[in-house]
């Protein structure tokens, strides 16, 4: 919200904010940007394979979704920050300086909440004293993990590569006992949150390859760094972690102490989802968001009162409409586009109108933000995203007729995309 409300005091000061940048100025304008798009598209690209990728967990659903919520989205809030503060000082409004100030202040409190919460599980040996250093540990958050571990001299390991280990490498695996109980690689020994490394570490040799490995590659970092500062010459991180490894392993049936004891779950196990069709749509859904705002700033040009309403009535409409939509699915909501097995047909509230309003929302929302930056490099991006979501739609019904008796007669009285019309 403090976001969207530094936005929209840029935006209602848009007239008097054009002015001859000087080359400070543009320097704290540029550097900024990059790193908040690099950052936001890391950080979204991590929620895609996230969301989209998640292996069928059923009831313990909740323990991955707790472990890495946060870790998945504080990296992106810092993105909107650096991104938000390369537009106040082009704009160089007070309201928004002073607006963005409170964002920092927030996204500081909860940093520390969350890294005193991180730092207190880890649990690491209290005898050695050795724990991640607070300094990386606020990186680790911040920025990514990836970050934090080629800078204590780790190497990232991509899950493809793991071929290139040898057999006597030592496997970390530093995720909760559920977790490493529901699949892991053959050869790793559980220490959760790196409870009990530093001991265990003692016995081993310093010249022999160490391998961390947690879910999604948000906790093995930090336990990367400690085990480089306990004098481990040769210590990698497993990119993505165990959840990349399952989709490249999924089907196959591995042998050896780098292959998966469930290397032969199916990822989703409920019906086609069109992955493609997905990570096309969430694309150009990124560039969109990137694209709009960048052209923006090289090529500024006043926005009409009329356009800057139309926007904004476009923007918060398919707001609304999406979290209407959210909310009326309530735990039926899924990315996948085949149901849930356990879900039910929701026919109430908005979709008693129409039969896709997430995607009339999305749409609807990005075309508010291409229409308040006028920005015309961003449009194709948005017509794909749209068009995909049309296709998708489209592969998605005759499974939701096979999931739902019931689903032929609500369709015949309702619209797909927009109430009477369509």
């Amino acid at each position: 919200m403090i976001a969207a409300a530094v936005l929209g005091a840029v935006w209602l000061d848009a007239g008097s904010a054009a002015h001859a940048l000087t080359l400070g100025e543009t320097v704290l304008i540029v550097l900024p940007a990059v790193v908040a798009a690099f950052l936001l598209l890391f950080s979204l690209t991590e929620l895609v394979s996230y969301f989209v990728f998640i292996p069928s967990i059923s009831s313990d659903g909740h323990l991955f979704s707790r472990v890495h919520g946060t870790h998945l989205i504080h990296p992106l809030t810092t993105a909107v920050i650096l991104g938000l503060f390369a537009l106040c000082v082009y704009a160089g409004n007070a309201l928004a300086w002073t607006l963005w100030g409170l964002l920092v202040l927030v996204h500081g409190v909860q940093t520390a909440i969350i890294v005193k919460k991180t730092r207190s599980e880890h649990l690491m040996s209290s005898a050695n004293g050795h724990r991640p250093g607070l300094f990386l540990t606020i990186l680790n958050l911040v920025i990514g993990g990836e970050v934090v571990t080629v800078a204590a001299g780790a190497k990232p390991l991509a899950p493809w590569r793991l071929n290139i280990l040898p057999d006597s490498t030592w496997i970390i695996d530093v995720r909760t006992k559920a977790e490493f109980n529901w699949n892991r690689l053959q050869g790793a020994e559980n220490y959760p949150w790196g409870a009990g490394v530093a001991e265990a570490a003692a016995d081993k040799s310093k010249d022999s390859p160490v391998l961390v490995t947690c879910f999604s590659g948000h906790r093995s970092p930090a336990v990367a760094v400690m085990l480089r500062r306990l004098g481990f010459k040769t210590v990698y991180n497993l990119n993505w972690g165990i959840l990349y490894l399952i989709l490249l392993e999924r089907g196959k049936k591995g042998t050896g102490r780098f292959s998966l004891t469930r290397a032969h779950r199916d990822s989703n196990m409920r019906g086609p989802d069109f992955r493609g069709i997905s990570i096309g749509y969430i694309t150009c859904a990124m560039l969109t968001l990137v694209v709009a705002p960048v052209e923006h700033v090289l090529r500024p040009a006043p926005i009409p009162l009329v356009q800057q309403i139309l926007a904004a009535v476009l923007g918060f409409g398919g707001l609304s409409v999406g979290i209407l939509s959210f909310r009326a699915l309530g735990r039926n909501f899924r990315v996948f586009a085949a149901p849930r097995r356990s879900g039910s047909l929701v026919t109430s509230g908005v979709y008693s109108r129409i039969r896709h309003p997430m995607y009339t929302a999305v749409v609807t929302a990005l075309l508010g933000y291409v229409i308040g930056f006028g920005s015309l490099a961003a449009l194709p991006f948005w017509l794909g995203c749209a068009l995909l979501y049309v296709v998708k739609a489209a592969k998605e019904e005759p499974l939701l007729m096979m999931r739902y008796p019931e689903y032929a007669e609500y369709r015949s009285r309702t619209k797909k995309f927009i109430p009477y019309l369509w």
